[in-house]
């Protein structure tokens, strides 16, 4: 009975990865005239997708989310949100909450068909990871900017993606921004690595909730505020209900 089981769930599996694939590719195309618009503007590219992709997860594998706490996002734009990173259900869904968002991210994804140029157009900053000092300059300047157009920074503090129970010590990066740009840094907990584990093709039935919780403001000294995220965002870890008994 199990391993029907497991082969129905790979089967459901499989069909969303490919309508995952799929539909983005078809999405690339037909948002092509929003790479001739202003850099929030071609926002909507990813907000649209953020939004049915998780449909598609929620019928074809079972899998929802639920978001908590969103009257804790602070009403002017232009902060950054520190997040746990479990999966890359968080990487899909946080365009749809998370107004004129945009990300740091490895250069090497800029070599993605299509994708790469939709990165850039949306605001993303590729950086070189294994760059020196000049390289964390040249981020922070790029950073700023974007704060200051009134989009929201989205960070994944452990540096990479961590299995559901792990815990990790947080990179100095999101305290050096913190310092830097002087604005408030939301943190959210999550636990969407229970229903898309890391590295597995197998989607589990299940409700996942992205907590966001207070935001810090800015003005602590950069350790005290590293240890306060790394305390606000673990505790609230430890208190998520389980995706697998949580009611309907």
């Amino acid at each position: 009975m199990k391993m029907l089981n497991d082969i129905f769930l790979m089967i459901r599996s499989v069909l969303y990865l490919a309508v995952l694939y799929i539909g983005t590719l078809i999405m690339l195309f037909l948002f092509i005239p929003t790479l001739f618009l202003s850099c929030k503007q071609a926002g909507c590219f990813p907000r649209t997708w953020s939004k049915i992709m998780p449909f598609f997860l929620r019928v074809i594998c079972g899998v929802q989310v639920r978001i908590e706490g969103l009257e804790n996002l602070p009403k002017e734009n232009g902060y950054i949100v520190a997040s746990k990173h479990q999966s890359a259900l968080e990487t899909m869904i946080f365009h749809s909450v998370i107004p004129n968002a945009f990300y740091v991210l490895k250069r090497e994804l800029m070599l993605i068909p299509f994708a790469g140029i939709y990165f850039l157009k949306t605001g993303c900053i590729p950086i070189d990871r294994k760059g020196g000092a000049k390289t964390m300059r040249q981020m922070l300047k790029r950073v700023q900017k974007r704060l200051a157009e009134e989009m929201n920074l989205i960070i994944f503090p452990e540096g990479t993606r961590t299995a559901p129970g792990t815990k990790k010590p947080y990179t100095p990066g999101v305290a050096f921004l913190y310092e830097q740009c002087q604005v408030p840094v939301v943190p959210v907990a999550l636990n969407t690595g229970y229903c898309w584990p890391k590295n597995k093709t197998k989607k589990i039935p299940g409700r996942v909730t992205v907590r966001i919780l207070p935001p810090i403001a800015p003005g602590m000294e950069r350790r005290a505020f590293l240890n306060e995220l790394y305390k606000r965002i673990e505790t609230a870890q430890d208190e998520l209900p389980n995706p697998f008994t949580v009611s309907k």
